[in-house]
């Protein structure tokens, strides 16, 4: 490892999160990382973070300013607040939108949702970080084996308090691998992985969306991983995968066909 090599801080990744790093900077980031996967999960979780603010920011940001406060910054007696009113906005818009890496959205926690679409995301979301977290365990990456299906699906669904079902995948080349319990906020969720003949691995996560609209698959882009998520019934689902988008398609629509 060379010197340079261990000057890479969080600071350094977070800035290249957030693409604010100067070419040369950026290129020995890029190699610490390529050595790194751990480093680059954190990049892409703190992305698809900064990806989800702003959808749920960018339509406030472009509300027009309140009359009485473009009144405050133009009048004369405002004169020294309008020297700094302007920039201490935009600089507050910034450092909320920018927080791909400042804000870290806790394994078990996200924004509060209050339609089915922050729903669907934030189901989107608890998924996606499960997904990183236990597709990488080689000897332990589910709790309960495949050849205790009929256990797994009964214990998860009871703890879901609604039915939930394995669905077979063979024909589209996964091997149910088992699953486990996720903790969600202290609510249960539940995680089944499937992996194929090139070990790449699925996961099909389910927990409670209690109040939300059914919805349609909804696809969102995680960098390597994909991820096809809905809402059916109390039970919102996501399916993440390798990120190719038509592969992903096909089986999360066959999913959501055995989940209906």
């Amino acid at each position: 490892m060379s010197s340079v090599d261990r000057n890479i801080t969080e600071a350094d990744l977070v800035a290249f999160a957030d693409d604010r790093l100067d070419t040369a900077r950026r290129g020995e980031v890029e190699n610490w990382i390529a050595d790194h996967p751990d480093d680059q999960s954190k990049i892409d979780l703190w992305r698809a973070q900064t990806a989800m603010l702003r959808a749920a920011l960018d339509p406030i940001s472009k509300e027009p300013v309140p009359a009485h406060l473009t009144n405050a910054v133009v009048t004369s007696r405002s004169h020294y607040r309008s020297r700094w009113l302007g920039p201490a906005l935009a600089a507050s818009l910034a450092l909320v939108v920018g927080l791909g890496g400042g804000w870290y959205i806790g394994q078990l926690g996200w924004p509060s949702a209050g339609t089915s679409q922050n729903t669907g995301e934030a189901v989107a979301l608890a998924a996606y970080k499960a997904h990183q977290l236990y597709t990488r365990e080689v000897r332990h990456p589910v709790e309960v084996r495949a050849d205790e299906e009929d256990h797994l699906v009964s214990w998860l669904s009871k703890r879901l308090d609604s039915p939930l079902r394995a669905p077979d995948l063979t024909a589209d080349g996964l091997t149910l691998l088992g699953g486990r319990l996720i903790p969600v906020e202290g609510e249960p969720g539940a995680q089944l992985m499937y992996e194929n003949a090139n070990g790449d691995r699925y996961t099909l996560f389910a927990m409670r969306a209690d109040g939300a609209q059914p919805t349609a698959l909804h696809f969102e882009d995680w960098g390597s991983i994909g991820c096809f998520y809905w809402i059916e019934g109390d039970i919102g689902y996501a399916l993440n995968g390798p990120n190719d988008h038509d592969q992903l398609m096909t089986i999360a629509t066959k999913v959501h066909e055995v989940l209906s």
